[in-house]
């Protein structure tokens, strides 16, 4: 054989054998996917690398994530990245705008994130804690900060001689004007009648029997009327009920507040308050409240609250940063990669992997090719050298 021939051939032999090699080596990182037994025999290198050393590699990458990738020192540093405040600041403004132009009512803003069925639930559920809160909070400032021991004077704002004299006034001034109002309606015309026919029929004897004949009694309606309102008028009537008044806020200034709720209402205060905080229409007001538009709640404060952003976005930002690290400890990072990657398809991992290496392992195919035409063409060299 001429030696030409020899040394072209000992080249394509030993290029196709590189270039093979090298291909099947890229093969078998992800083929066979399982393993292959002829009988109880187990073929060796199967499955391939990736598909047997699956776990591992999920550990190794989650582990590689978690510690060198995706830090919770890294993530601090990017929030506080001064470009990263600006774009968050720039989403809550654009936010703000959108809400403040929003036709939206609160119930249609919440269907955009439950459904109605969720939504309803949201409801009960919210109209419950709502009364758990109302009845929390009341039975800490009745018991706890013992508002219900607290004197009424302590807890009424103003509470001296002089105001309570005006009160006093403000008071008697109500009560005769509805007593006068009282008087002067039908109902009440209709009660002197009566009142004066009772008297008539008490009198008894023979001043009764007279009484009975002779007295008319619209007409004593109608002259008792005037003489009562002036004496409600007059200033001795308002004197002494003003004296009545400011003498019983004088004796309820002196006792405890849950004693003079037992008084009006005949049962203990925290019985009281715990049973209207049960009756609370919560129900109705999330009803009335679902009919609000967005716009209604926003527009009147948009542009207090487009100036406050800056200082905002930066405390919501210093909050996230305190707390990624107990984020990250809670998802549990390597372990969240470690099962996302156990769950990965092998064949759409060989399709990425592919995809982002696809000319590098082509190009490592043809370098086996070139390599092995290379020792090929040493080895036909040497040998024809050496005879």
């Amino acid at each position: 054989m001429a030696d030409w021939l020899y040394v072209l051939i000992s080249v394509t032999v030993a290029a196709f054998v590189g270039g093979v090699t090298n291909h099947f080596a890229i093969k078998m990182l992800f083929h066979p996917r399982n393993p292959i037994f002829i009988g109880k025999f187990h073929v060796p290198f199967t499955p391939g690398l990736i598909p047997k050393r699956r776990e591992d590699i999920a550990e190794s990458l989650g582990n590689v994530v978690a510690d060198y990738l995706v830090t919770a020192e890294g993530l601090q540093e990017l929030v506080t990245r001064p470009a990263f405040q600006k774009q968050a600041e720039q989403y809550l403004e654009n936010l703000l705008a959108r809400l403040g132009a929003s036709e939206m009512t609160l119930k249609e803003a919440a269907l955009m994130v439950w459904s109605s069925e969720r939504w309803e639930d949201a409801k009960v559920r919210l109209a419950d804690s709502g009364r758990s809160v109302a009845d929390r909070g009341l039975s800490l400032l009745w018991n706890d900060l013992g508002w219900g021991d607290r004197l009424l004077k302590e807890l009424v704002p103003g509470w001296n001689e002089e105001n309570r004299m005006r009160w006093s006034g403000a008071a008697a001034e109500a009560v005769l004007r509805a007593v006068e109002e009282e008087l002067l309606s039908a109902e009440g015309q209709r009660m002197l009648s009566k009142m004066a026919g009772n008297m008539a029929d008490k009198a008894g004897g023979f001043l009764g029997t007279m009484a009975a004949i002779f007295m008319d009694e619209d007409k004593m309606v109608r002259k008792l009327t005037p003489a009562l309102v002036r004496a409600l008028q007059s200033e001795e009537a308002k004197g002494k009920i003003v004296s009545v008044i400011q003498n019983k806020l004088e004796t309820f200034g002196e006792k405890p507040v849950s004693e003079l709720l037992e008084l009006a209402t005949g049962m203990s205060a925290s019985e009281w308050l715990s049973d209207k905080t049960k009756q609370l229409p919560l129900e109705k007001w999330i009803t009335v409240a679902e009919s609000i538009r967005v716009s209604s709640l926003v527009a009147p404060w948009q542009a207090q609250a487009k100036a406050a952003l800056p200082s905002v976005t930066g405390r919501l930002l210093a909050i996230i940063v305190k707390g990624i690290p107990t984020a990250m400890k809670a998802i549990q990072l390597p372990k969240l990669v470690q099962e996302q990657v156990q769950k990965f398809p092998v064949e759409r991992l060989e399709e990425v992997i592919l995809s982002v290496s696809g000319k590098e392992f082509r190009a490592i195919t043809w370098l086996g090719v070139l390599l092995g035409g290379i020792i090929g063409l040493f080895q036909s060299l040497l040998m024809i050298w050496v005879g």
